[in-house]
This record gives structure tokens, sequence and C-alpha cells, in this order.
């Protein structure tokens, strides 16, 4: 008698069994069922008369019958697209799963990038700022200076020619014409926008010049 069992370890076999032993199972022979065999024709139990001398061809037999059958291959072709659909979905997920893995990383990436740029422009601020509050003081004290200077200089002139030749401006005869013209003059030279950006010095004498001459116009020049 031919049966199929499990021999504890997950191996399939089919066993030939005497029947007049079957109680003890001391005559059993072990044959492998083809790990290829579909799972349908795996459980499938064969019966064969201990007593016939062809056992072992019939088993053969059998076995090839079974193989030529239609539904042996149907099953066999149904297994193998179950598998190739397997693979397919196994294969898409882990398509799926790169592709995502690669998202995540370049979304890390812009969010450092961003993250570092911002930093960056906190420190720029931060510098800015510092230097902002170095160049005020600075300017400050150069004021201090400059207005010390000026006042000088006021003290000094008794008219606008006098107060534009002490501050380094030409103003040719001293005629009322010639005085005016130079005033112009020196409302461009001593403008703040026109002065240097880069020099605080020359920037802070600018302005105090600039005041000046506008506050003395109205003395010196009213009609002007």
């Amino acid at each position: 008698m031919l049966r199929r069992c499990n021999d504890g370890e997950g191996a399939d076999h089919v066993i030939l069994i005497d029947d007049e032993l079957s109680e003890s199972f001391s005559n059993v022979i072990f044959i492998d069922v083809p790990e290829s065999t579909p799972k349908k024709f795996r459980c499938d139990i064969i019966f064969i008369d201990d007593d016939d001398e062809s056992n072992n061809n019939c088993i053969t037999t059998q076995r090839e019958r079974i193989k030529e059958t239609s539904e042996y291959k149907k099953a066999l072709e149904e297994e193998l697209e179950s598998r190739q659909k397997a693979l397919a979905i196994q294969a898409e997920e882990a398509k799926k799963l790169k592709l995502m893995l690669r998202r995540k990383k370049a979304e890390n990436i812009r969010l450092l990038e961003i993250e570092k740029r911002q930093m960056q422009r906190v420190e720029e601020m931060r510098e800015t700022q510092k230097k902002d509050v170095e160049n005020t003081n600075l300017k400050e004290q150069m004021r201090f200076e400059v207005r010390k200077e000026l006042s000088k200089v006021e003290m000094t002139c008794h008219d606008m020619a006098s107060l534009l030749c002490g501050l380094g401006i030409i103003v040719g005869d001293g005629t009322s014409h010639e005085v005016r013209v130079a005033y112009r003059k020196a409302l461009l030279k001593f403008h703040p926008d026109r002065s240097s950006q880069s020099d605080l010095r020359q920037q802070v004498e600018a302005e105090e010049m600039f005041k000046l001459i506008s506050r003395m116009k109205d003395k010196y020049l009213p009609t002007l």
C-alpha cells in the first residue's frame, strides 16, 4: 500500500507499506515527492497492492500518468503563474519602497539645506546688527570731534564767503554771485549721499558740514 506522510521535519514523502506489517510499520519504503509537484497532487494518496511484483513500475507509471493529465498541467501552470504574480508584487513593492526612501532622503536633504540657510541668515543678521552698533558708536565719537572743529570755523567766520573758505571752498572774487555759486558747489560737495559709504569719517564730516552750510544760509544768504 502506498501512502503520503510527513517525516516530522516538514518534508513530504510517499511511503510503501506492507499490509501485513502495517501495525508495526517495520517494512516502510520512503519515496520522496518532488518539490516541483503541485500541492494539489502532493496531497493525493495512492493505494497499490503490495503483493504485485511491479510495484516500483506502477509507482513510476502512476507519477508519469499524473504529470500527463490536463489537471496536473493546469495546476502546475496556475502555481507557476501564482508565483510569478507574487514575485511581481514583491518587485513592485520593493520598487515603491526604494522610491519612497529616495524621496525621503531628498526631503531630508532639502530640509537640512533650508535649516542651514536660515541659520546662516540669522548669523549674518547678528553680525550686521553688531557691526551697525559698532559703527554707530564710532560715528558718534567722530561726530563729537567734527562738531568741535566746525564750531571753531563758525566762530571765526563773519559771512558766507569766509565760512565757505574755512571749509575749503573757493569763492572767487567774493561777489554776491560768486558766493552763491560757491554755496551751491559746497552743497553738492558735502551732500551726505555723495560721500563715501565705506569711510565713516568722511560720512560724518559731510553730514555735519552740510548741516552747518544749510544753517548758515538762513543767516548770511536769506534771499538765495
